[in-house]
């Protein structure tokens, strides 16, 4: 068999990148990603997503002022768009012709470069899904340059930053970008959560307090701010700290008129100690049940969860929840949720190591939606190949993607919360 005939391989990858394996593979240890209801439809320019904001106001004890006052519903409709998201596994074409005679071995190699791009992808796609939609993965702290060495305000965010990556750096989230020119990480210490740069942060402008991003996150240049969203508008995008202002467009809607359409916020930071985590999702979940929700899945850091579990310690309770695709529940996947009692019911509590270290989320999954043009992480393959010839390099290359966005029909329904400093 020719090493080097791409075709060769493609029917063994077929089976090994069957759906189920790319759900094992990009699921696991992804719980927003994997436990998100999913549809693959999202074509056209736009998704729809209507939200009723207010009953018609025809309603009195007096007929000829419920007449008279006879309204419309209020509604209004987010459009949502697709923005996209790559990630390229290559290996040379020398491996492959050293390969010659043991194609078991070059299969092994192509797999550990696609598995390795595939966990890229699925990392960054739960990271944006936290986030807001600008791109950051993090920021540097008061006090935290030295040199080429970068410490993060959050280290729990140091799960973003990667060896070989390249970043760059603004004052203000979304907000110009000091160079064009990108840092590239050489090393990366995950207990104290400092990275290290190919060069001094100074070479670039950056400073103490700046912004991060993965170079192509952002389409912010030197000397102008972002025109639009081009990461995934996540949760923080969804259920911002504070009310939007007038005129500011959200996927075309204004929601300054209404928190029905930008959801529900609650500052929990000085909660007890003791039951800090527990007291705040609770009363989180209060609020969306105000409202007429019923949440019934939260989101928070490790570092939060540990804490909660350490002061929980006798009373409790645990429960498995699975990751769920566009068509089935993925038994194989599933994450140990703390199960609390609410007002309206059960919520499982999920640790996630990209949900940022002092936010926690309490959802009514059912409003929830992540909207993709294809598969949520597929192959880039119109011409029915996987494996392809790099255009520009002595290599082999699988091209991988995701198109689509996150959308929500019930905003009201779901509550961010500020947790304590742990």
């Amino acid at each position: 068999m020719a090493i080097t005939n791409t075709t060769n391989f493609d029917a063994a990858l077929k089976q090994i990148y069957s759906a189920s394996n790319v759900a094992n593979t990009t699921l696991t240890n992804r719980p927003l990603l994997a436990l998100l209801p999913k549809r693959t439809d999202f074509g056209g320019r736009n998704m729809p997503l209507v939200n009723i904001y207010g009953d018609p106001q025809g309603r009195s004890a007096n007929f000829t002022n419920a007449r008279d006052n006879a309204s419309q519903v209020s509604m209004d409709g987010f459009l949502l768009t697709r923005v996209s998201n790559y990630s390229v596994a290559k290996i040379g074409s020398e491996a492959a012709e050293a390969s010659k005679g043991d194609s078991m071995a070059f299969l092994s190699a192509l797999k550990a470069s696609i598995d390795g791009a595939m966990n890229a992808l699925s990392n960054s796609l739960e990271t944006e899904l936290f986030r807001s939609g600008t791109g950051v993965i993090g920021v540097i702290a008061a006090g935290g340059v030295t040199g080429s060495v970068g410490t993060l305000t959050e280290a729990e965010s140091i799960t973003n930053f990667n060896v070989n990556q390249n970043v760059v750096f603004s004052d203000v989230d979304g907000g110009v970008v000091r160079s064009v020119t990108p840092l590239t990480i050489t090393a990366v210490n995950r207990t104290l959560g400092t990275f290290t740069t190919s060069a001094a942060f100074s070479t670039v402008g950056g400073v103490a307090g700046d912004f991060i991003y993965t170079e192509g996150d952002t389409n912010a240049t030197a000397g102008a701010v972002a025109s639009s969203r081009v990461a995934i508008s996540g949760l923080d995008a969804w259920l911002p700290s504070s009310a939007p202002s007038g005129g500011e467009s959200f996927f075309g809607v204004d929601r300054s008129v209404d928190s029905r359409l930008y959801g529900q916020y609650l500052n929990a930071s000085g909660y007890a100690a003791a039951t800090a985590e527990q007291d705040a999702l609770i009363d989180a979940a209060s609020l969306s049940a105000r409202s007429g929700g019923t949440p019934d899945i939260a989101f928070i850091n490790h570092t939060q969860m540990r804490n909660m579990i350490k002061n929980l310690v006798s009373s409790q309770q645990y429960n498995q929840v699975n990751a769920v695709t566009h068509k089935q529940v993925v038994a194989d996947v599933g994450f140990r949720s703390v199960n609390i009692t609410a007002d309206t019911g059960q919520i499982d509590v999920v640790a996630a190591a990209k949900c940022p270290a002092e936010s926690g989320y309490v959802l009514e999954k059912k409003t929830w939606i992540l909207a993709s043009l294809g598969e949520t992480v597929k192959f880039l393959n119109l011409d029915g190949n996987k494996i392809l010839r790099s255009a520009d390099a002595d290599s082999l290359e699988a091209r991988l993607a995701f198109r689509g966005n996150l959308g929500c029909k019930a905003p009201i329904h779901n509550v961010r919360v500020l947790l304590a400093a742990v």
